[in-house]
């Protein structure tokens, strides 16, 4: 049974269910008919399920159910106690509301693109609560600094001479619209960059491969979470994670020096390609890499893989 066909069933049967206890609490007399109130209870439970499918003409069936059930009510209407009339109304009336708010709707896609113009330098902010996250490069020669696509996109722009500041954020909707929000930004390869990441919930794809970073931060809660390091220059990155399921990957020909202060993290480290010296997970030619990374992780039940 699909979700649809659940809601519908679910619905008859507390109907049936209301109508059988008002009637054992002696709300509903028993010289009141019950057929009525099944009418309505069928004709709640069809429009229920047309408001969750956002179908609209087809709402005449289900509202002529439910006016001829109350036609027929009305007869008796006097024999109910009117103080459980009113709220019962009421009632029925905030169930409905908060269904077709529920409702599946199209989520709206905002694109936004930030121009380069004469920038060579960059921070870049994104703030991402729930759903997927995916970071990757524009193509060589892009007059665009980044752009993103995603529900509800907001952005803050400030230019002073060749650097640019942009913080990325997507707006909370309506409390009752639970939806994945998912956020995809595509960054210029040939802007220095320093990029800091907030996630929560999330599902994160962050490849900067073909960026040139100079600084990363990523704070991340309970998410599952997978960084491509750039292949070069000097990047120094802090990871900060809570539950969350990290994999940092470092490309061939990038040496990495590696710290790690998890408490009761797990961490898995290649040491084959970056052994423990001093207390640190370090490449051999760390010193005297041109590209290389300086990773600190910090974290507390996260389970971190570097490889």
């Amino acid at each position: 049974m699909d979700r649809h066909g659940s809601v519908f069933l679910g619905t008859i049967l507390i109907g049936l269910g209301g109508i059988f206890l008002l009637r054992a609490i002696d709300v509903w007399p028993d010289d009141v008919s019950t057929w009525p109130g099944v009418l309505i209870v069928i004709g709640v439970a069809i429009l229920i399920d047309q408001i969750l499918k956002g179908r609209g003409i087809s709402w005449l069936a289900p509202l002529l159910l439910i006016g001829l059930g109350a036609f027929f009510l009305q007869r008796d209407i006097e024999a109910i106690d009117s103080d459980f009339l009113v709220p019962g109304l009421l009632i029925a009336a905030g169930i409905l509301v908060i269904v077709s708010s529920l409702r599946d709707r199209p989520v709206r896609s905002d694109v936004i693109d930030v121009p380069l113009e004469s920038a060579r330098r960059a921070r870049v902010k994104i703030d991402h609560g729930g759903g997927e996250l995916r970071v990757g490069s524009l193509a060589l020669g892009s007059r665009s600094l980044c752009i993103g696509s995603g529900y509800g996109l907001e952005q803050r722009v400030k230019r002073s001479g060749d650097r640019i500041d942009v913080s990325l954020r997507q707006a909370h909707g309506s409390w009752m619209r639970l939806r994945r929000r998912d956020f995809v930004a595509d960054l210029n390869p040939e802007v220095d960059l320093e990029l800091e990441f907030n996630t929560g919930a999330t599902d994160t794809r962050i490849d900067l491969e073909s960026l040139m970073v100079s600084s990363l931060q990523l704070k991340t809660g309970a998410s599952s979470t997978r960084v491509v390091a750039p292949r070069q220059g000097h990047t120094r990155a802090t990871v900060d994670a809570g539950a969350a399921s990290v994999t940092f990957v470092i490309p061939d020909g990038v040496a990495a020096r590696i710290a790690a202060d998890t408490g009761l993290a797990e961490v898995k480290v290649d040491t084959r390609r970056f052994p423990m010296m001093g207390g640190v997970y370090e490449s051999p030619d760390y010193d005297l890499a041109v590209d290389r990374l300086e990773l600190r992780i910090k974290g507390g039940v996260a389970s971190f893989t570097v490889s």
